[in-house]
């Protein structure tokens, strides 16, 4: 096969020998971690080689952990260490794409998804190796003394809904679609890529009952510190490294952790609140059990949740009602209307769950809908458990339905099941739905997992909590701003900045279980000279993870300009800031012919690659017209998939219709009211006047039904015949109906720039 230079990746996968061994620009991943009571921090060196004869680009999408503060980075080349810089985003691209057309050996680290993220090296000599390092913070998940490390290694094959844009897995619904799926090697391949993790636990306090569900490990005692280190036999990046122990003492008891520098006082505050479950305050409850059965959850992650979904309903109240629905390309139910939990409804529900098939598209938004929509018993709360592997892109569409539908008072809990699965969603979709997010492996046991969810949904141990600050100066700013119900033994973790350094006092009150009052104060103190650095760097990710939440429906000019700020002063990767390191010297000839490859990646650990890429070409042989058409039906298979224009190797992973749809009705909405608007485009700011022409015309070509007035400016940037990253500024909008703003939105993103320009665009339209 010849390799040729060009803007697209390719797939990277070229045979060398019979046994179908991979040439493979990534070598080796070596982890290094260190945790000191609840913070961890995490060295991660990736090794990449050039096996080609002539200059290679590298890119590598890749996992972290997705609460993960990552504050540097740097690339090695030979004896040579090149300290990367955080920039805003465009202007690292920038500076790496000059760089390469320059002949500088080059790094970007890019943030795709709090939890998904791209190492691009560009201009690495042949026979070369070049070893990127990014060091993060994270504060580490515990409950009552059990504590959980996880390092994630791959990146799962996600699901792209929407109307492709160009052809690619970019879409009006996941723009940036290409930047979370990399290619997948197929089965019957290997890789080289191999990967070690390393350990060290402060043992100042003793540490049992050490071990990993997922890894074979050995520990050793060093001194004071206990060693976990990757076995020989377990080396393969395919699936999360779990790694679960005990802390005896202190500890385990509410606490809070200061620090000082310039940017003023950083505190942590651990409350685990010593208030015991009581089984007299349990009220009936309505919930409502939707399962994902989409291709991804084929075999091993379907059975799981099977187990689960079996223990659940055999734990719940005698008075409570429940329903289940699960959803692929479409939304089944096992009854229009919630069951009281009676012998017969429980016998149905259990065949129901034994009948369960996956296959299809992960349609979340349909279910998400329907199970926050599903009827509701009169006087009762609803309680929506998920369960799901989370392998798709349009996150934000998810999460900005249950942050706008999911009543007051209801709740969400998620449930991952899974070797690798998306942690981020499945996080952030508890925290907005006020409910608990719970990960267990596709071959854990289920008993005690599902004992202890039975016990937590019904209800909380502490509500109602209130935060104040007894102190001289200006309050802290604290996050999370509105602290979330605690259920039985799970911690309240707040992180707080004091601008001005003076120290405090800060109250934390709530309802007991049993309608108990609740108190607890801690002092605070600032002293530069002390205190854990890593404390300031977290609250700066915290500050982060809130702008970024209240941006889930859509981006802001504000919005993305806080993120940017924080993550600048800080020093921290976001969506919006890149590291980019760049040698001084001209490296290679850029006149020559260079190669771009895609890193490909394992397939999860007992995910189906059968389940995901391998529908026929009859199962995929609904025509576009039927699928706009038709409701949806049990086994129908999704759209098929556009051509996808990037050049890959001939046994590269082809994006499957499975996973790229064009459209459907359940992920598009239209305010159907009779008067068609007047949609006028009053300036365009950075555009020529042929182009401003083409693009008024598209806009105008819009179907959009509504009774809306107001004006709506927009700002986004051109790109190579595209548009990118459209933000809404609210401070110029008078209009901000969500559902028009979307709509404008993909309009936007669909529109085709007639000149292969970069630079920002600012658009004002009025709706008449």
């Amino acid at each position: 096969m010849k390799v040729i230079n060009t803007d697209h990746p390719i797939g990277g996968l070229y045979t060398q020998s019979l046994e179908q061994q991979l040439i493979f620009p990534l070598k080796h991943t070596e982890v290094h971690t260190q945790i000191a009571g609840n913070v961890a921090r995490t060295e991660v060196i990736q090794s990449f080689e050039n096996p080609f004869t002539q200059a290679l680009e590298a890119k590598y999408i890749f996992p972290l952990p997705d609460e993960a503060a990552v504050d540097e980075m740097e690339i090695k080349i030979g004896d040579r260490t090149i300290h990367g810089n955080i920039k805003k985003r465009e202007e690292a691209q920038q500076i790496y794409q000059q760089a390469k057309k320059q002949g500088r050996t080059a790094g970007l680290l890019e943030q795709e998804r709090d939890n998904i993220f791209t190492q691009s090296l560009a201009n690495i000599k042949p026979g070369e190796q070049i070893d990127v390092t990014i060091r993060y913070t994270e504060s580490l998940n515990f409950t009552a003394g059990d504590y959980e490390f996880v390092f994630p290694m791959v990146v799962g094959p996600r699901y792209i809904p929407g109307t492709s844009i160009d052809g690619s897995a970019d879409t009006d619904d996941v723009p940036d679609g290409s930047q979370i799926t990399p290619p997948v090697i197929p089965p019957e391949m290997r890789s080289r890529h191999d990967i070690n993790v390393t350990v060290e636990i402060d043992g100042s306090l003793p540490i049992s009952n050490v071990y990993s569900p997922s890894h074979q490990i050995a520990t050793q005692l060093l001194g004071n510190n206990l060693h976990i280190q990757l076995a020989k036999e377990d080396t393969i990046p395919n699936k999360d490294l779990i790694i679960r122990y005990q802390v005896a003492g202190r500890e385990t008891q509410s606490t809070a952790i200061t620090q000082a520098d310039t940017r003023g006082g950083h505190f942590a505050v651990y409350l685990i609140p010593a208030v015991e479950y009581s089984p007299e305050s349990i009220v009936p409850k309505d919930v409502v059990f939707l399962v994902d059965t989409s291709g991804s959850q084929s075999g091993a992650p379907l059975q799981q949740c099977q187990k689960l979904m079996e223990r659940f309903i055999n734990g719940l109240n005698p008075n409570d009602t429940f329903s289940i629905l699960d959803f692929s390309h479409a939304v089944r139910q096992l009854s229009p209307t919630p069951l009281p939990n009676t012998p017969e409804n429980r016998t149905k529900a259990l065949t129901y769950i034994n009948n369960l098939h996956a296959s299809g598209g992960t349609e979340m938004l349909s279910g998400i809908r329907a199970a926050i929509n599903f009827p509701t018993p009169l006087g009762r709360l609803r309680t929506v458990v998920l369960l799901t592997d989370g392998y798709i892109g349009n996150e934000n569409q998810i999460l900005s339905e249950v942050q706008k539908h999911l009543q007051t008072g209801n709740r969400l809990y998620s449930f991952g099941a899974g070797s690798s699965v998306n942690r981020f969603l499945l996080n952030r979709i508890a925290e907005v739905g006020r409910g608990i997010s719970t990960i267990i492996r596709h071959d854990e046991p289920t008993q005690a997992v599902a004992d202890k969810f039975c016990q937590q949904i019904n209800n909380p141990v502490l509500t109602n909590i209130e935060i104040t600050w007894e102190g001289t100066g200006k309050a802290p700013i604290i996050y999370p701003e509105t602290p979330p119900d605690l259920f039985a033994e799970q911690p309240l973790v707040l992180w707080g900045r004091k601008e001005d350094g003076i120290g405090g006092n800060l109250h934390i009150s709530g309802v007991a279980a049993g309608g108990k009052p609740y108190q607890k104060t801690f002092h605070l103190k600032f002293a530069a000279e002390m205190g854990n650095p890593a404390i300031a760097q977290l609250w700066g990710r915290a500050r982060i993870k809130h702008l970024m939440n209240q941006m889930f429906h859509h981006e802001t000019t504000a919005g993305v300009e806080a993120v940017t700020q924080t993550a600048l002063t800080y020093q921290l990767l976001s969506q919006y800031t890149a590291f980019v390191a760049v040698s001084d010297d001209v490296r290679v000839n850029p006149q020559q012919e260079s190669i771009s490859v895609e890193v490909p990646v394992e397939m999860p650990e007992a995910v189906s690659y059968q389940g995901i890429f391998g529908e026929t070409e009859r199962e995929r042989g609904i025509t576009m017209d039927l699928m706009m058409m038709a409701e949806p039906v049990a086994g129908a298979a999704p759209a098929p998939a556009p051509t996808p224009t990037r050049t890959r190797g001939t046994s590269a992973y082809k994006k499957s219709s499975s996973f790229l749809k064009r459209s459907a009705m359940t992920e598009t909405e239209e305010v159907r009211i009779p008067s068609k608007p007047n949609l006028e485009v009053v300036t365009v700011e950075g555009l020529d006047a042929n182009a401003s022409a083409n693009l008024t015309q598209h806009l105008q070509a819009l179907n959009l039904h509504g009774n809306f007035t107001g004006q709506i400016v927009f700002e986004f940037t051109t790109k190579k015949h595209r548009v990118l990253r459209v933000m809404l500024d609210e401070a110029l909008s008078t209009l901000k109906e969500d559902i028009v703003i979307e709509a404008i939105k993909k309009s936007l993103l669909q529109w085709r720039v007639p000149q292969s320009i970069t630079r920002k665009v600012k658009i004002t339209l009025r709706i008449n």
